[in-house]
């Protein structure tokens, strides 16, 4: 497989690599087996810190200090993730002390094989490939309002908004590949301000909290919440033989409809989507809005389809590459959502773990165990029935699941519940002895 280069050398073919080759491709650049070559290849593994050192032991180490120590000192056995991640750690530093620019170059000195030019450069490759002559059609207009943004080129709003079973003619590329940038523009955006938040956040929780926050479920409902009001005419026969007469009023379409398909299954699952949203989204705008949880198992009885959160992750890309602005898409990511749910669970401590994770630490070191058996329901429909056991015990047993994945979640959030009473009861009753 030959690099990509956006060199003098890019062709037209390597601009429409589809979203899967561009997936393998990165894949394979931050694998921890070529970040972890790359430690050994540049003697970062001398420099890994593996024992508690006291300031009154440590000083600088020079090469002179290495090279006398290499038959001094027994081997060590680092993990392969261990040398990515002060791979990682030193980008990562890069990046904090001087932004893209010096984090680039910290890459380019680990991963030669790419030809890692400035962000702007990149970016004005893509915005110069975009079709300058494409307008807008009138029923996307709607949505550009919606999202606050007008774009500079219309033909990256329509490649946002136009899914691959689309076939009709035109220049206009699927979305794919603007799903691919959206995905790293939206990741940029969480992880900057989590790492920036005041107090500093552990790694771990900022791992939760991004999980959380960049999740298909949580994307897809956001994408079937955020809706423009379309004018819409209705036409009306009045009595007594008087003229056809248009009324206009307003008509909700969320963000998904604008969606550019062939597909007749896509429509079908679109609307499905919307029904269930439409039963279940008052529990979960709830939690979003003030809950002391992350709403994992009502946004998983969504069964959301992949394309919403895709469309999602398009029009953050398309808004990037018109733009060539971050503000930008940190306003759009605002409009829509995700960031305001984001300073809402910094701010209110809210609980991101997932339910099976977290049943598994109360369970400490008892095995958990998920059982799911199907149910027929009237109508040709089932339900999924799951029971959670901790170590021998069943801790709890939940029915009406609309998947194996919902059921779980339920099951695994119930029984996270009643352990934590137990503990809360027995912790109580123990101080009340040790108080007596």
């Amino acid at each position: 497989m030959r690099p990509i280069r956006d060199g003098p050398g890019l062709t037209a073919a390597d601009l429409h690599f589809p979203e899967g080759y561009l997936s393998l491709l990165k894949d394979r650049l931050v694998a921890n087996s070529r970040l972890s070559r790359a430690a050994v290849e540049f003697t970062l593994d001398r420099f890994i810190i593996t024992r508690n050192v006291n300031v009154r032991e440590w000083r600088k180490r020079y090469e002179t200090d290495l090279l006398a120590a290499e038959d001094a000192e027994p081997a060590r056995r680092l993990s392969t993730k261990v040398l990515a991640d002060v791979v990682e750690a030193l980008i990562g530093a890069a990046f904090v002390d001087g932004g893209i620019q010096k984090a680039l170059r910290c890459i380019s000195v680990f991963l030669t094989e790419m030809d890692w030019r400035p962000l702007a450069a990149g970016r004005a490759v893509l915005f110069d490939a975009a079709p300058a002559a494409v307008r807008l059609p009138s029923t996307l207009e709607p949505l550009e309002a919606l999202l606050g943004y007008t774009f500079t080129k219309k033909s990256l709003l329509v490649e946002a908004v136009t899914h691959s079973s689309y076939n009709a003619p035109g220049p206009v590329a699927p979305l794919e590949r603007l799903e691919f940038l959206g995905d790293a523009v939206l990741d940029y955006l969480v992880v900057t301000r989590l790492f920036a938040a005041d107090p500093p956040l552990a790694h771990f929780d900022m791992h939760l909290l991004r999980t959380a926050l960049v999740n298909g479920d949580f994307l897809a409902f956001l994408a079937l919440e955020w809706s423009a009001h379309v004018p819409v005419f209705e036409a009306v026969l009045p009595a007594g033989g008087r003229p056809v007469a248009l009324v206009e009023s307003e008509a909700r379409t969320p963000l998904w409809r604008f969606l550019r398909y062939s597909s007749p299954e896509l429509g079908v699952e679109g609307r499905a989507a919307e029904d269930r949203h439409a039963a279940g989204r008052g529990e979960v705008a709830e939690a979003l809005r003030g809950g002391e949880s992350y709403p994992w198992a009502a946004l998983a009885r969504l069964r959301a389809p992949k394309f919403l959160s895709d469309a999602v992750e398009a029009l953050l890309g398309a808004v990037w590459v018109d733009s060539g602005s971050f503000e930008a898409c940190a306003a759009l990511a605002g409009r829509l959502g995700v960031l305001p749910f984001l300073e809402r669970a910094l701010r209110d401590g809210v609980r991101v773990l997932h339910p099976k994770e977290e049943l598994g630490r109360l369970a400490d070191r008892e095995p958990v165990r998920y059982a799911v058996a199907e149910a027929p329901l009237e109508g040709g429909d089932r339900e999924f029935v799951c029971s959670v056991f901790v170590g021998e015990r069943m801790v709890a047993r939940v029915g009406g699941g609309v998947s194996r994945e919902e059921a779980k979640t339920r099951a695994a959030t119930e029984a996270v519940e009643v352990l934590r009473e137990e503990r809360e009861g027995g912790t109580a009753d123990g101080a009340g002895m040790d108080g007596g």
